[in-house]
């Protein structure tokens, strides 16, 4: 027991005798360490430093954002004590990092807005930009390009004003590109990756050239201009300094695996995405391993000083033990009541541990289940993305083999009917004749029809809504229901599989309401709120029982699948002889 208090103390001694750096790299253990010396000194400018590593390191390296700022916090506050105006910006600027990292956006705009005027007026022109450049971020997680923009070119020409660091210039421009690609402002964000290429050639900073001649293919690819996307993407993979972990060559293996196969050279697509494949479990395994040994070393700290704590009341025990021998009765049994008091609250405080660590670790499994069952939904929605995709891409093939060859047949073969009529005019006379030419006719009519229902081409050539209306005149007739269609507000140009996904949705219901529901009258409502696109349907058919229903039809399963499709919702009413309605509601942007 001596020997252990010995070196106890002589490991104290050894950790008083530091002296705190914020410059230098501390591990988990050292940090908790010094955390505990700066406690017993009372020295708040350390404690508000360590504070500030501790949050980084439980965001950066745990991604446990809560502790993350809650350390920010305690941070702030000791800062505040001390009167360290420096240091109460940075826990504010750490703080609105946190913030955007989790996802809380606004708040961290409203810090950095805060943050940025007090830069500015106190000449600190590198944290502004900084800010600026935050800002840009944070803005952009709003899905506010224009406003990231904006403050991204700020940063720029603040950057070229005063301070001149063409690093921070390359950083700032890669954030232009990313926001100019998700509002599919392609001439700019080529424009901004040629930029890019001819600042970092100059630095001959060949990770940045290797990067933003990516992002020149990557555009390329988006304007379906393959040659010249292989071209670039292929100049970025040879420039690209080696690496065995590197997210880039990565991304550069996907694309040219897509671009390969848009242009239908299946060996060089396989060889890509398995390179792909490859390198995404080495860096999956890579992290995988860098999140144990975390884990481990965060863990193993906290064994350390519990193994510490016991070392201090086995310690405190003896002492009570030995004064309790050189006392009286009285003292020894009161000392004794001491001891076992200290021992109750002991246990309790040990049982209320295990008891809180018990319910954390329930709740941390439940958040995992969670996470599972939001992997599986999404491997769900994506796989049939891939299907009905595939279906459409399968339907305009089809339909334009149909028209290209059935029909031109059909049409050559109609033409020959007429030059026989012509030069043989006694044949139009006869029956066989006119019936077989009423029969070309229909099966020229069919093959359009068919043609036409495949891949609509109002759709492509004139928009949603005409090409709603082309679909509604193709069900007039004596025969038929009254169609009346509305709509309000829909945007002219929509995203080609959202405009033909709603197209097929009121297709089925037109369909299922004629062969099926027996309808006299159809109401379609078509309106947009926000960033939705809502779908009101209505017949007065003879409805259906939805919750006795013992066989489901393609066709609604299909108009599910095509609403899950574009992550909306669907509701619908029914019952037997009261008509059906529809109500769907998806994001368009």
């Amino acid at each position: 027991m001596k020997r252990i208090i010995v070196i106890l103390g002589l490991f104290l001694t050894t950790v008083t005798s530091g002296q705190f750096n914020k410059d230098k790299h501390y591990t988990y253990q050292e940090l908790n360490q010094l955390l505990e010396l700066a406690r017993s000194n009372n020295d708040n400018e350390t404690l508000s430093e360590v504070y500030i590593k501790l949050g980084d390191y439980e965001g950066d390296v745990f991604a446990e954002y809560d502790k993350s700022l809650r350390y920010y916090n305690y941070a702030l506050e000791h800062f505040k004590v001390a009167k360290n105006e420096d240091g109460i910006q940075r826990a504010n600027h750490a703080i609105a990092n946190r913030y955007r990292d989790a996802g809380f956006y606004r708040e961290a705009v409203q810090i950095l807005l805060k943050l940025a005027p007090v830069y500015e007026n106190e000449n600190k022109t590198r944290q502004l930009a900084k800010a600026w450049f935050d800002l840009s971020l944070a803005y952009k997680g709003l899905n506010e390009h224009a406003i990231a923009i904006e403050y991204l070119d700020k940063a720029i020409q603040l950057n070229q004003q005063q301070l001149n660091d063409t690093l921070l210039t390359i950083q700032i421009l890669f954030n232009k590109i990313l926001s100019f690609e998700q509002s599919f402002e392609l001439d700019s964000a080529l424009q901004t990756a040629t930029q890019i290429f001819d600042l970092s050639s100059s630095m001959t900073q060949e990770e940045y050239a290797a990067r933003s001649l990516f992002h020149v293919g990557y555009v390329n690819k988006l304007y379906k201009d393959y040659p010249k996307a292989e071209k670039y993407l292929n100049k970025s993979l040879e420039i690209l300094p080696y690496s065995p972990y590197s997210d880039l060559r990565k991304l550069i293996y996907k694309e040219l695996s897509d671009v390969y196969s848009k242009t239908k050279q299946s060996d060089a697509a396989y060889q890509y995405l398995l390179s792909y494949i490859r390198l995404n479990d080495s860096i999956t395994s890579k992290n995988r391993l860098e999140t144990f040994t975390n884990l481990a070393l965060k863990y193993g700290t906290k064994e350390k000083q519990t193994s510490i704590e016991l070392l201090k009341i086995e310690k405190n025990y003896e002492i009570a033990k030995n004064s309790a021998q050189r006392r009286t009765l009285y003292i020894l049994a009161f000392g004794l009541a001491i001891v076992l008091l200290s021992i109750y609250f002991i246990v309790q405080f040990y049982n209320q541990r295990i008891t809180t660590t018990k319910i954390i670790t329930e709740q941390k499994e439940e958040i995992n289940q969670q996470k599972i069952r939001e992997l599986e939904d999404n491997i769900k929605i994506s796989s049939m993305r891939s299907v009905i995709e595939g279906q459409e891409i399968e339907r305009e093939r089809i339909a334009k083999d149909l028209h290209d060859s059935l029909g031109g047949l059909l049409s050559t073969i109609k033409l020959q009917f007429d030059n026989v009529s012509t030069k043989n005019k006694e044949l139009s006379g006869t029956k066989s004749y006119n019936k077989a030419y009423e029969l070309l006719d229909t099966a020229v009519e069919e093959v359009r029809t068919i043609s036409r229902n495949l891949q609509p081409g109002s759709l492509q050539n004139l928009g949603l809504i005409p090409a709603i209306r082309d679909l509604i005149n193709r069900f007039e007739g004596e025969h038929n229901p009254d169609i009346d269609f509305q709509y309000y507000g829909i945007p002219e140009k929509l995203d080609r599989m959202v405009s033909l996904s709603i197209y097929r949705i009121i297709q089925e219901l037109l369909n299922n309401s004629i062969k099926h529901a027996q309808a006299s009258e159809i109401l379609i409502q078509l309106n947009s709120e926000d960033d939705e696109i809502v779908i009101q349907y209505e017949d007065d058919g003879i409805g259906f029982d939805q919750y006795n229903l013992k066989h489901k039809g393609m066709g609604l399963e299909n108009i599910k699948s095509r609403v899950n499709y574009m992550y909306g919702t669907m509701t619908m009413d029914s019952e037997s002889g009261k008509g059906m309605s529809v109500m769907i509601r998806v994001k368009y942007q």
